[in-house]
C-alpha cells in the first residue's frame, strides 16, 4: 500500500512536460526566424542551433544572421 504522495509526484511530472513543450515551441519559433533570416533549410539551422557557436561578425554576415 502507498500514500497518495503520487499526486504531488505527478504535478511536478507534468509541469516538466509543460515546460518541455514551451521549451520545444520556443526553439521551434526561433529555428523559424533564423531561416526566414538566413535563407538556410530548416534541417540545417536546427543542426547548427544543436550545439554553442561564437561567431565573429564577418562569420555571422555569411551565415546571414546580420546585415553589415
Amino acid at each position: 500500500m502507498h500514500q497518495r504522495t503520487s499526486g504531488f509526484y505527478m504535478a511536478q511530472v507534468t509541469k516538466c512536460v509543460v515546460e518541455a513543450e514551451e521549451l520545444l515551441k520556443l526553439r521551434e519559433t526561433l529555428t523559424g526566424v533564423y531561416v526566414q533570416r538566413t535563407g538556410k533549410p530548416f534541417w540545417i539551422v536546427s543542426e547548427d542551433m544543436e550545439r554553442d557557436v561564437f561567431m565573429a561578425a564577418t562569420e555571422s554576415q555569411s551565415y546571414g544572421i546580420v546585415i553589415l
